[in-house]
């Protein structure tokens, strides 16, 4: 039985919204199939059996919300047209998505923007239709001072074709410098368009000093901004390699330190701690909008809120409540995110972490006063969130990208703490515009070791392996295995059944190796 209501249905939503990706059941069913467990719930009115219906009806709802709002693509999807591609002469109107970034010619003056686009409009033969989605485009010639920026409305004519470049969406638009038009600027009242006014700023304030470091500013603006793009391939390669490309992604660590100096401030002015999430919630929002609004980032804000918040209700706080709410409220307003890696991943590698604390003993990690005893609780704290990260990412790892990297489990142990000191040194930069250059100076050190160690641990003999992709129940019960250890195993036969299937999900991974054909 679930200890806590809200867990079983975050647990029944995701099982409902999977159910309603897997396009098995129409969505006829699923309507009939929430009524009838609606109506067994009221039939077995405060019976053991009704919470089972209550959930199976919750799941059987998630499921027609997915298929209502995202499991059925639109006829409008940009992404359709991809057999037809290229296309020629095509007209497009939409929204600058993101900041454009400028990429220089080597012999001329010239070079090329490069920005996603929310479409809105496209034109094919004379006509206009409403479409849908998103596409890459490329403005080549263009001069170094061309004025577009992030939301603005443009007109753009050119080549509708597949990516020729790596990186971006999977269809791109040609356009020369000359055939587009701005038919309106920014809207004013966007919070997105704040956010990204801020970024903007906040990224002048971690530059200054550190120019000519381009490499490792492009490092720190993607730990603190996640302006990710600017990183250079070989750097990524490196933490690929080694299991850490997670620390790229604003989430928990990110949050966490935005917190931990705003709860300070808060503290420092005597604000009390029943009102810290009133006034933390609206700020780290800002925060979140302002770095692109990540799966991992609103899921990081969302329990922070709930947590924070909990005290002016007269609650206790409570993490694994906490993820289920935000599980909850993530997937009701955005249903595809589902099946989306960085939500996947962010939402089980933050539920294994908790899993693995819960079973600790507390004694273990906090044995008393004194700054050894605090170091011996950041060092063991660092392990278990290490072992608990790892756990629960090598199915993911070896499911989305097919690599399995060993080294991750020691590389998080350096990579973590230097990560913290990183962030810690940008957020003190843009508390203390004063002294930025100073601690600019500091995170550049930091980043030093941070890109030495990653570089010197990828490579190391079979650091990272290539692997075939495990079968989906292989992940299912290497998942499950560990749930019942952690969570419910109280006595050997149950640890026994627990072991039994990661036994049986490593044979299963393993089989197509072992046996091929």
């Amino acid at each position: 039985m679930i200890r806590r209501p809200l867990v079983g249905v975050a647990l029944s939503v995701a099982a409902g919204m999977l159910l309603g990706a897997s396009g098995l059941f129409p969505f006829s069913f699923l309507v009939v199939a929430s009524v009838l467990c609606l109506l067994l719930g009221f039939l077995f009115l405060r019976r053991r059996f009704s919470s089972v219906s209550v959930f199976g009806c919750v799941a059987m709802v998630a499921a027609c919300r997915y298929v209502a709002g995202a499991g059925i693509p639109s006829d409008v999807e940009v992404r359709q047209l991809s057999p037809a591609l290229p296309l020629y002469g095509v007209e497009l109107i939409g929204r600058i998505a993101t900041q454009p970034v400028y990429y220089a010619y080597r012999d001329s003056g010239r070079g090329s923007w490069v920005f996603p686009f929310e479409c809105e409009g496209l034109n094919l033969s004379g006509e206009w239709r409403r479409r849908s989605g998103r596409v890459q485009v490329r403005i080549g010639g263009a001069p170094p001072d061309l004025d577009i920026a992030f939301d603005d409305r443009l007109l753009l004519s050119g080549q509708l074709r597949k990516r020729r470049y790596p990186g971006g969406e999977p269809i791109e638009m040609a356009v020369q410098s000359m055939a587009w038009e701005e038919l309106s600027g920014p809207r004013r009242y966007y919070p997105r368009v704040w956010g990204q006014a801020l970024r903007e700023r906040v990224a002048e304030s971690l530059s200054k000093g550190i120019g000519r470091y381009p490499s490792q500013l492009a490092v720190y603006k993607a730990l603190l901004l996640g302006y990710r793009k600017a990183v250079p391939s070989a750097i990524n390669e490196q933490f690929s390699r080694t299991g850490t490309m997670h620390i790229f992604a604003i989430s928990g660590l990110h949050v966490g330190m935005a917190g931990l100096f705003l709860t300070i401030v808060l503290q420092s002015i005597g604000v009390p701690r029943n009102w810290w999430g009133v006034w933390l919630l609206p700020l780290l929002l800002l925060y979140v909008v302002s770095t692109g609004m990540k799966s991992s980032a609103l899921r990081a804000v969302t329990m922070a809120s709930v947590y924070f918040l909990a005290p002016l209700f007269r609650r206790q706080p409570d993490v694994s409540v906490s993820i289920a709410f935000a599980l909850i409220l993530l997937l009701g307003f955005h249903p595809a995110e589902i099946l989306s890696a960085g939500f996947i991943f962010s939402f089980i590698v933050v539920s294994f972490i908790v899993m693995g604390f819960s079973v600790v003993p507390e004694g273990f990690v906090y044995r008393g006063r004194g700054w050894l005893n605090g170091a011996w609780a950041y060092v063991a704290s660092l392990g278990i969130t290490s072992v608990a990260a790892f756990i629960a990412s090598m199915p993911l790892t070896s499911l989305y990208f097919a690599t399995f990297s060993p080294v991750s489990l020691f590389g998080n142990l350096i990579v973590v703490p230097l990560t913290f000191c990183i962030v810690l040194c940008g957020w003190l930069s843009i508390v203390l515009p004063v002294a930025s250059e100073v601690f600019n100076y500091a995170a550049l050190a930091f980043i030093d070791g941070l890109l030495g160690s990653t570089g010197w641990l990828a490579q190391l003999p079979g650091a990272c392996w290539s692997v075939a992709r495990p079968p989906l129940l292989a992940s299912f019960l290497w998942y499950a295995g560990w749930i019942l250890l952690l969570v419910h195993a109280r006595n050997r036969d149950q640890r026994k059944v627990a072991a039994f299937l990661l036994l049986l999900a490593l044979a299963t991974a393993l089989a197509p190796v072992i046996l091929p054909g």
